[in-house]
């Protein structure tokens, strides 16, 4: 059974599905889910644009700490930052650096263009990962 289960939120409506998903499988287990967010900030031509102020991802981060809380698992928040292209290496080194066994996240969907040019996180954290990786569509969910 999985005991350091990371679920990575972006607060999107998909963040309920992942976070039902893993803190059903941390009560199945008496395990703990570590919830990660990261408040993001594109690069345009050379300027720094923040998609989300620290405040705000504070916000999403105790709100999805806080239902994992409510539902009766232990939970614990991470907060990070960086680029939209280091959202992928965030997440797995949060994933080793918690010594976690599980990864649970959400893939979005994107048409096939766009994924050509900006692959989705799930797919490249599921490429590099070292622990298991559960993909939890949104709707879905144990």
């Amino acid at each position: 059974m999985f005991q350091n289960i990371v679920v990575a939120v972006d607060s999107s409506a998909a963040d309920i599905a992942a976070l039902r998903t893993a803190t059903r499988l941390a009560q199945a287990s008496d395990g703990i889910v570590h919830v990660l967010h990261i408040a993001v900030t594109d690069v345009e031509l050379h300027t720094a644009v923040p998609l989300e102020d620290t405040h705000e991802a504070q916000q999403v981060l105790e709100a999805a700490v806080t239902s994992v809380v409510d539902a009766g698992a232990r939970s614990e928040g991470h907060l990070e930052s960086g680029t939209v292209g280091e959202v992928p290496a965030i997440i797995t080194k949060a994933v080793q650096g918690l010594g976690a066994d599980l990864l649970v996240i959400a893939p979005h969907k994107r048409n096939m263009f766009t994924a050509w040019f900006t692959p989705r996180v799930s797919d490249a954290v599921t490429h590099t990962s070292n622990v298991p990786v559960l993909l939890v569509p949104e709707g879905m969910g144990l």
